[in-house]
């Protein structure tokens, strides 16, 4: 919910894209694009540590701290 996505949405520009816009000439859109595409595959990596670990990432405990966070942020 409170992601750079957000943020970029209510007007507030990241720094970051500060950075990348006067290096790169980075849109808005495509920074946005790129901090979820990086996210995503930090995600995947470190669920693929986990598994070769042999952890489990959806414990019990986390799915219902999961379904709890939702049904707070549809009232």
């Amino acid at each position: 919910k409170w992601n750079n996505e957000f943020f970029v949405r209510i007007g507030l520009i990241p720094a970051f894209w500060l950075y990348y816009e006067a290096q790169y000439g980075y849109t808005l859109e495509n920074y946005t694009q790129y901090m979820k595409d990086k996210q995503k595959a930090k995600s995947a990596s470190r669920l693929a540590k986990m598994k070769e670990r042999g952890q489990e990432y959806y414990t019990p405990e986390r799915v219902r701290k999961m379904q709890y966070a939702q049904r707070l942020a549809t009232y």
